[in-house]
């Protein structure tokens, strides 16, 4: 009969070498190895010490591939790495309706106002809370030659009599305004601010600024109206991404209307939804030139807002198949 000190040295040398090895160092059957084991509590490895060996290489391999702290989390049966979970709480909110149109060019020959007629009976039919306007309300008038053929109105009193004429029905809601490049053809030439002074004419309208402006619907969704004076990209919605982009820490708004180039398209790009508005003045023989479509139309979004900020949005396209 084995003293305890040797049972306890045989149950720790199972442990660490195994029963085989155990068994030929001490001279012992392996059932009495096993016996000692079983009567003193321990845990009895019937494998051979080349398995053991080959154990404890591959464990070594695995301490190198991970942290203390990750090994610790395997240890434990959790993951090699922590879990943040983050629910959507809410979707829903207050619903705010918005029409949005860019690129009249009042005044153009390309520009059917029958066209800005149909858009104030759909917004008005929808119940818009508000109708924005991404610039270039105006055509202008340019140095370019021949320019001056392509106007139905001429000359800065008569775009802009037309243009607070054609918006004269738009009273049922705010009706918000930038500028664009063809408008500021009148700063440049004269110093004539025309979009502020259809919007001064206007007691509904808000003239935002300068070829952007900003409107704050809530401490979480606030909107932007860009114009821009690039050129349009092969895929529509590269010129969007650049933009957004550009911006800087806490410039980014919920909701982007952008004008100028006369497409349309609705892209979502870093939690901003982005709407290229398209336009209302057709296809123009400069465009043409430049092998450049005009997507004619106007559009109606439609959204829930919440704390979190914009919780659901649709967007409708209208458009003319001119």
């Amino acid at each position: 009969m084995l003293g305890r000190d040797r049972v306890r040295e045989i149950r720790e040398s199972v442990d660490d070498k195994g029963v085989d090895w155990t068994a030929k160092k001490y001279g012992l059957k392996r059932e009495t190895v096993r016996r000692y084991c079983r009567e003193g509590g321990g845990v009895t490895k019937e494998s051979s010490n080349d398995d053991v060996v080959t154990t404890n290489a591959t464990l070594a391999a695995i301490a190198e591939c991970y942290s203390e702290k990750e090994l610790k989390l395997l240890a434990s049966g959790g993951l090699p790495m922590e879990y943040k979970h983050t629910p959507v709480h809410n979707f829903h909110g207050d619903v705010v309706r918005i029409g949005y149109l860019s690129d009249t060019h009042i005044g153009s020959v390309y520009t059917d106002y029958d066209y800005i007629d149909a858009a104030h009976d759909e917004f008005y039919e929808a119940g818009v809370d508000m109708v924005v306007i991404a610039g270039d309300i105006t055509e202008g008038v340019s140095n370019r030659a021949g320019h001056v053929y392509e106007c139905t109105e001429y000359g800065y009193d008569a775009q802009k009599e037309k243009a607070v004429e054609l918006f004269a029905d738009f009273d049922f809601c705010p009706l918000y305004m930038i500028d664009g490049n063809h408008d500021r053809w009148y700063i440049k030439n004269s110093g004539a601010k025309i979009v502020k002074d259809i919007c001064d004419e206007l007691p509904y309208a808000e003239f935002l600024g300068h070829d952007e402006g900003d409107i704050v619907l809530s401490d979480s969704v606030r909107i932007k109206l860009w114009h821009g004076e690039d050129g349009s990209s092969y895929a529509h919605s590269y010129r969007l991404q650049k933009l957004i982009e550009s911006l800087q820490g806490g410039e980014k708004p919920s909701v982007l209307f952008a004008g100028h180039v006369h497409k349309y398209g609705h892209f979502f790009e870093r939690n901003i939804h982005c709407i290229s508005a398209g336009s209302i003045q057709k296809q123009s023989k400069w465009m043409r030139g430049k092998r450049l479509p005009a997507h004619t139309g106007f559009g109606v979004v439609e959204m829930e807002i919440n704390d979190d900020g914009v919780g659901r949005f649709s967007n409708t396209f209208f458009p003319f198949y001119a």
